[in-house]
């Protein structure tokens, strides 16, 4: 009887270990931590079915149908959408099909993205951190809702988290980089592809370039040639092959948010303080500037004089200058109110400052555009399991995880900049100085963010995913 006890003990022994080797082996691998996310982000897909499909996927939809492509979304993921798409309804018969596929491409390309940044971390972070991120990567519901969103957002949120991933293995081991060829190639279509999926990519990837060529000195040539190969074919891009697709131009409204409602603020609030002339000159450039909104530029946006601020651009920024010196706590007031979101991680959502949901779930409302709804693409949800789109729902676009103490932090884009700023200075602490190569990243990221017309959770959205780079930043150079 003994016997018996001691062998059925051992055979439950060695079962146990085997089923922990197999759940160590499986979240630690490259194909198995791309199953496990598919598969965890299937079920809300499915009740999200076809995938999110906002507002800006209807103007990208109906340029491309035209034939008329406009630079104010990006030009790549504007023809990427379209043509799968129109291709999509040839084949199936129906947009719902067709967006359905695109957003099944987009989930196994973030979900391969994760799986290959976790890998990549292999001896940087503990085998528990791995599992963590892997179960965060794959259950907090923004994650998978945000995986099958419609929007360039997501793709540049994968690109940019390759381009930090890469910056932190190149400036660890800047001999093996810099003496392959492939790698270096292959980061230079990385930061190229980053830049394309968001228009203010390139400016970040500028701004942290003299932070690279410091901490690469070694190789500072090579690290500029990559520089500028990315710069030029960037240049290429939106040159000849605008030119060649006859893209029109973007916006200047799109840069200057910030600047339009600071001016805007000062008409509302401070008027008495300028002269008549530059009241005039305001209302000239913002004719519905009382329409002003803290949370949002777009209702000054939307009539923003772009041809008279094209003729004379430095004379925008003359009277922005002089009406700031003026009224410089109205400035800094409305600057802040603006990107609140972005800083503040006690923001709570949906925010009743804005008419734009943090992390929309539901897809654009046809009846919400009346007779501009003519010729343009909606695609209607249809779920499959109404009870998981309603929990979904209501962790994402209506707000109520809110509810629950201290799940608004984990939401919260604020929160991401904080352990960023906290992760840069302990590596200063620590005279990790080589790390501010893709900490710089991470910051060019955030002070474009600062310039937004309004706060969504999409634009700050690789912040968040790059925080296991950060914590392996912290954790030291070099694998353990």
């Amino acid at each position: 009887m003994g016997l018996k006890m001691i062998r059925r003990t051992n055979l439950k022994s060695e079962k146990i270990t085997h089923i922990k080797k197999f759940t160590i082996q499986l979240f630690t691998s490259f194909k198995g931590v791309l199953g496990i996310l598919f598969i965890c982000w299937l079920i809300p897909f499915l009740a999200a079915w076809p995938g999110v499909y906002v507002v800006d996927n209807v103007f990208q939809m109906k340029w491309f149908l035209e034939g008329q492509v406009n630079a104010h979304h990006p030009v790549l993921h504007t023809y990427l959408l379209g043509w799968i798409l129109k291709t999509g309804r040839y084949f199936f018969g129906s947009y719902e099909a067709a967006l359905g596929i695109f957003c099944l491409l987009q989930m196994l390309f973030m979900s391969a993205v994760f799986s290959y940044l976790l890998k990549k971390l292999e001896g940087y972070v503990s085998v528990r951190f791995r599992v963590i991120s892997t179960l965060f990567f794959g259950l907090i519901p923004y994650n998978p809702v945000s995986a099958f969103t419609a929007t360039k957002d997501t793709l540049f949120a994968g690109f940019f988290l390759l381009v930090v991933l890469k910056s932190f293995l190149l400036a660890d081991s800047q001999d093996e980089f810099f003496s392959s060829k492939k790698e270096m190639i292959f980061f230079c279509l990385q930061v190229f592809l980053m830049c394309a999926f968001r228009n203010t990519g390139i400016y970040i990837f500028i701004f942290s370039l003299p932070i690279f060529l410091i901490v690469c000195r070694k190789y500072w040539k090579r690290m500029f040639a990559i520089g500028i190969v990315s710069v030029l074919l960037w240049l290429f891009y939106t040159g000849p092959v605008y030119g060649i697709l006859h893209v029109t131009k973007g916006s200047s409204a799109e840069m200057l948010s910030v600047p339009m409602q600071q001016l805007a603020r000062v008409m509302v609030e401070g008027s008495e303080k300028l002269t008549e002339e530059e009241r005039e000159t305001i209302g000239m450039y913002i004719p519905d500037y009382v329409l002003y909104e803290p949370r949002v530029a777009d209702p000054v946006k939307d009539t923003f004089q772009g041809d008279i601020f094209d003729e004379a651009p430095l004379g925008f920024v003359k009277l922005w200058f002089q009406v700031g010196v003026k009224c410089p706590i109205i400035y800094l007031d409305a600057f802040l109110q603006e990107n609140e979101g972005f800083w503040n991680p006690f923001m709570k959502y949906p925010d009743p400052g804005t008419y734009l949901p943090y992390i929309p779930y539901r897809s654009a409302d046809p009846q919400m555009w009346g007779e501009a709804r003519k010729g343009q693409v909606f695609i209607e949800q249809n779920s499959w399991f109404p009870q998981i789109a309603y929990v979904y729902e209501k962790l994402t676009e209506t707000g109520d995880y809110n509810r629950i103490p201290g799940v608004c932090f984990i939401y919260s884009i604020a929160t991401a900049f904080w352990l960023m700023v906290a992760g840069f200075m302990y590596c200063l602490k620590k005279k990790r100085y080589k790390m501010a190569a893709p900490f710089f990243l991470l910051i060019g990221l955030w002070g474009t963010l600062m310039l937004s017309p309004v706060v969504v959770f999409r634009y700050g959205y690789p912040l968040i995913i790059s925080i296991p780079v950060v914590y392996a930043m912290c954790r030291g150079m070099g694998k353990a």
